[in-house]
């Protein structure tokens, strides 16, 4: 199947954790039509030159010393992939202020062995979140800031628009944007849909080089434009 092609979800400088680029299915499961999804990080090189995702030390994020407001990656705009109508809004549910590795890690291992995709509920796993039903996809947008979706059910959307800010809900270890195309809106029985994006630049040893309707992977720095 050919990926659909859809608008950059951020903007700026961003890393893919979890990508098609790199495996299939990418977060390791195909349910909830999770089989393409994107995991996109801000990462900054830090003071000993490797990346990290947060302005503290590695002892402080140990020892719970991390908030919200020290990720890059945090409050950061999400913007609509596609043309669609809103079908799905939860926004309430509330993010850890402090971040630490080990209940962060803990939950998610936990979610992995103990969660059901059958009879969980779907903020549990992917938070403040949104799904935006298109002409021929749905796209979803996971563990996103509490409150900041401001969009209600039946709302039209343009690919492009504001529709959210990045958090840290559910199932998350970090501030990241999840995101997804499926073929319904019911993520339960959804099955998931590869994609590209239309354009984006990435960071090589010869500097910035432009690609089309491209899948990033990790290996490099992507960076998304206006």
């Amino acid at each position: 199947m050919e990926p659909i092609i859809v608008s950059p979800p951020l903007r700026g400088e961003w890393n893919v954790l979890n990508t098609p680029g790199d495996k299939v299915p990418s977060h390791g499961t195909s349910e909830w039509g999770m089989e393409y999804a994107y995991d996109f990080i801000r990462l900054v090189k830090g003071r000993n030159g490797t990346l990290t995702w947060h302005k503290k030390t590695h002892s402080k994020y140990f020892l719970g010393q991390v908030k919200l407001s020290d990720s890059f990656s945090w409050s950061e705009p999400i913007y609509s992939p596609i043309d669609g109508v809103v079908r799905e809004v939860v926004s309430f549910i509330n993010e850890r202020i402090r971040l630490h590795i080990i209940s962060d890690v803990g939950l998610a291992l936990y979610n992995s062995v103990f969660f059901s995709y059958k009879r969980g509920a779907t903020s549990k796993l992917c938070g403040n979140y949104l799904i935006i039903e298109g002409a021929n996809c749905c796209a979803l947008i996971a563990h996103a800031k509490t409150d900041s979706i401001q969009l209600s059910v039946g709302d039209s959307v343009s690919a492009g628009d504001l529709i959210a800010e990045i958090g840290h809900s559910g199932n998350s270890t970090a501030p990241h944007l999840h995101f997804q195309l499926m073929d319904r809106v019911d993520i339960k029985s959804a099955k998931g849909l590869p994609c590209c994006f239309s354009n984006y630049d990435i960071n090589t040893e010869n500097g910035w080089e432009k690609v089309e309707h491209g899948v990033p992977c990790g290996k490099y720095t992507i960076r998304f434009g206006a």
